[in-house]
């Protein structure tokens, strides 16, 4: 039995046509220039996914980027399960025969792998454009630096907002394992300062606990906030996507870790227009 993706709701659809609008500005830009293009999607999934009643099925990132009129030059598809991995390949074999040999599908922790991949490109003769689409909180900081570094990689980074909301406990008692979560994800204990003030009254012991002061923009800025710290561009104007409820799910956000103005002012134009403008 084909081990689907099962559709997440509308700011499913959402998300794929900001990075799908992005994918064809960035390979309209590069055409011409000499740069081989790269496309790396590090949670690529089986590159279809079913609707909630399974009347239809939709593209993936893996096959929107497969479909684009104007192609990249390799496409790494990073997948942990290996059932999907296996129909991702099946995908790939039955309808996109001509692109075999510019694509691989790596099976594995993303971290790990996209580790490795980044340190094998010799990022002097190429560009990337990433898409990291994690369920939850799976990509580690130090993954961020790393794509930082190469400063050749525009990012599509979907940040786990409601997750991470949900340990930010409001009496500020965390669990240790969850604290060591949210270091592992905003990249240090900063946030504790951040996020934490002193509550104004008393407890039992006539001791100040910490509680949290961090509203949905505020929480959205900080996010931000961070990424700068290790991004040269970042946008400004991340897009929050919302669940059936209407509450913060996801923080769909941008960066550009090229170091060349040129290049950041032309990614954050055509970005920040896509994330302002809901199709």
């Amino acid at each position: 039995m084909k081990d689907l993706q099962k559709f997440g709701g509308n700011w499913t659809i959402e998300k794929l046509d900001i990075l799908t609008s992005y994918l064809d500005a960035y390979l309209t830009a590069l055409k011409n220039r000499k740069f081989k293009k790269i496309y790396i999607d590090a949670f690529a999934g089986t590159g279809k996914i079913t609707t909630k009643d399974e009347s239809q099925v939709l593209a993936g990132s893996a096959k929107r980027a497969l479909m684009a009129e104007n192609k990249f030059d390799h496409y790494y598809f990073i997948e942990f399960n290996s059932k999907k991995a296996t129909e991702l390949n099946e995908m790939i074999a039955q309808e996109f025969q001509a692109y075999l040999s510019k694509v691989t599908v790596c099976r594995g922790d993303a971290n790990v792998v996209l580790k490795s991949i980044l340190e094998h490109i010799d990022w002097r003769y190429n560009r990337a454009l990433m898409f990291l689409d994690p369920c939850a909180t799976e990509v580690n900081w130090t993954t961020l630096e790393i794509v930082a570094q190469t400063k050749a990689i525009d990012l599509w980074y979907l940040f786990p907002f409601s997750a991470l909301n949900r340990m930010l406990k409001k009496d500020g008692n965390i669990d240790y394992s969850w604290e060591k979560c949210i270091d592992r994800l905003l990249g240090d204990s900063g946030w504790k300062t951040e996020l934490y003030i002193e509550d104004p009254q008393l407890n039992f012991f006539g001791e100040q606990d910490m509680i949290k002061n961090a509203s949905t923009e505020h929480l959205q800025k900080y996010i931000i906030k961070r990424l700068k710290t290790i991004f040269p561009a970042v946008a400004t104007n991340p897009r929050i996507l919302l669940n059936e409820k209407k509450s913060p799910l996801f923080l769909f956000c941008f960066a550009v870790s090229s170091d060349n103005p040129i290049a950041q002012r032309i990614a954050m134009r055509i970005a920040g227009y896509i994330l302002d403008h809901k199709e």
